[in-house]
């Protein structure tokens, strides 16, 4: 199991994570919705102005997903069982957690 320093780090590591990805998401999602610039009245200009709007919706759902796996580390800390594979139970090494602080499995069952 982690030590005391090492889950308070981590909790810290995935607390700056969620605020980046978070601030990240809103930003996307404010170019989706062109809340700061509004759509240009011509039918042309308006086709170019949406032709990003395909790969902003992949990366707000990309940061949804890396939220959502924050989110659910942050609840295994909170009920402490955080670091303890989904699979086999046994526990995930400090190297995978420092290295991925949302790993839910060991480098065995991850496979």
């Amino acid at each position: 199991m982690l030590d005391p320093e090492a889950r308070s780090m981590l909790r810290k590591t995935l607390a700056a994570e969620r605020r980046r990805l978070t601030g990240r998401v809103e930003r996307i999602e404010a170019d989706v919705r062109h809340r700061e610039a509004p759509l240009d009245a011509d039918a042309d200009d308006q086709a170019i102005q949406l032709e990003n709007d395909p790969v902003l919706d992949a990366l707000d759902e990309q940061g949804r997903r890396k939220l959502a796996d924050i989110d659910a580390a942050l609840h295994r800390l909170d009920e402490g069982s955080y670091g303890v594979c989904t699979r086999c139970e046994a526990a995930i090494p400090r190297e995978r957690l420092l290295a991925l602080p949302t790993a839910t499995t060991c480098a065995r069952c991850t496979g």
